[in-house]
């Protein structure tokens, strides 16, 4: 028999989470374009939406540097700020201003709580105020939204949601007593034929955060496209079908591996 002594230095593993740096980004030149940035996480009588008001106030940066949005013409509402009169004055006071028909493109940006009606035929982005008993009067119809950037006369409209409409918070709670995880479901929206929409869950699935990323899991991945990763080609831009294709492939990875 031999006795044998191996010597080593332990090494402590390190989980590696991915990080956000707008900074690394090469700022384009202005254009005409405006964006909406709205991010609500403490809500008056509903659950936390967590992060959702970090995943506003990041998006702002990528809007002025990989969107080429002026500062002075980004409109953003965080938290107390995003309440029923702020954002509705938003969209059909201060963007028509700001748009120049048929020549600005218009960016909306929406991170928080969504909710159907009972009969699934509307729906509501939440306010910070808004209640669940009382949505159609504290809530904000989908609907009014979409007629606000119509009469706009904007170019385009590119929509980002990071919310759903399945009557589940981000962190797996219901939203209603009564609603199970997924129970809800609403109609699809039909949206213009100038609009682009990139959303984070369909009507029935939970779009979540990540305590890791601390983001929710839509709106980092969406950034983390316009610094580059949904460059599918190569050649230094990136489309919204790049940026599609690529949050698609993205989120379905994640339901599919159970990703946090």
């Amino acid at each position: 028999q031999k006795s044998v002594v191996v010597k080593g230095q332990a090494v402590v593993s390190t989980k590696n989470v991915a990080t956000l740096n707008p900074e690394t980004l090469k700022k384009i030149a202005p254009r005409d374009a405006v964006a909406i940035i709205v991010g609500i996480a403490d809500y008056k009588k509903l659950p936390r939406a967590d992060f959702a008001n970090d995943d506003a106030r990041s998006f702002y940066d990528y809007a002025n540097r990989a969107l080429g949005i002026q500062p002075e013409n980004i409109k953003m509402l965080i938290d107390g700020e995003a309440e029923q009169v702020e954002i509705l004055s938003a969209f059909r006071s201060w963007l028509p201003s700001y748009v120049k028909k048929d020549k600005t493109d218009v960016y909306v940006f929406y991170s928080g709580h969504g909710l159907p009606s009972t009969d699934g035929k509307s729906l509501f982005f939440l306010p910070q105020s808004a209640h669940k008993d009382f949505l159609p009067e504290t809530g904000i119809d989908q609907n009014s939204l979409v007629a606000a950037l119509v009469a706009a006369k904007p170019k385009s409209v590119t929509l980002f949601i990071d919310s759903c409409y399945s009557g589940s918070t981000r962190s797996g709670e219901t939203l209603l007593a009564s609603a199970r995880p997924l129970a809800l479901k609403a109609k699809e929206t039909v949206f213009p034929s100038n609009f682009t929409v990139i959303s984070a869950s369909r009507m029935d699935q939970i779009s979540s955060s990540s305590p890791e990323l601390k983001h929710g899991i839509f709106s980092f991945y969406v950034m983390k496209g316009l610094e580059g990763a949904a460059d599918l080609n190569g050649d230094g831009k990136i489309t919204s079908g790049e940026l599609q294709w690529s949050m698609s492939t993205i989120l379905t990875a994640r339901r599919q591996l159970s990703w946090p």
